[in-house]
């Protein structure tokens, strides 16, 4: 019995003295691979910045789906700045009165919006606007109908 207790007890040192070794370690580990740490110069400070960063827009237009669950704003205004998080109501509400635009935009992100409750609507869309060869897309964080109607 006393030889079980001894090699649980060495087994348990062996284990605390493990976890202080990776303790006192992990900031000098964590800046050898980029990551947060002292001294590290490789710090995250969240996304990109500036020109390289991906702006959050807001556009008005119409939701209209398409093939294979895809979805698409259409008659929409040209996306501009806009800040993080959903849609104001008063933001939906001054948006009622705007008209809408000529461009057409991927939507993309759309599952968690429950887009079919919106279609045909006039809608009012946040997200991460994605330029590229293919065109525009809108990874989208925020959906409000502005008005049940799309009309021009």
């Amino acid at each position: 019995m006393k030889n079980a207790v001894a090699v649980v007890v060495q087994a348990f040192r062996l284990a605390v003295t493990f976890a202080v070794i990776m303790f006192l370690l992990s900031p000098a580990l964590a800046a050898q691979r980029g990551g947060r740490g002292a001294g590290g110069g490789a710090e995250f400070n969240g996304p990109p910045q500036g020109p390289d960063a991906v702006p959050i827009v807001e556009t008005l237009g119409c939701l209209a789906d398409g093939p294979n669950n895809t979805w698409t704003l259409t008659s929409a205004v040209e996306p501009a700045r806009a800040p993080a998080g959903f849609s104001k109501p008063e933001d939906v509400k001054a948006a009622a009165g705007k008209p809408l635009g000529s461009q057409t935009l991927s939507l993309i992100g759309m599952v968690e919006m429950h887009p079919a409750d919106h279609k045909g609507h006039k809608v009012l869309v946040k997200g991460l606007l994605i330029k590229d060869a293919s065109g525009q897309r809108l990874n989208v964080t925020s959906l409000a109908t502005v008005s049940a109607t799309c009309a021009k």
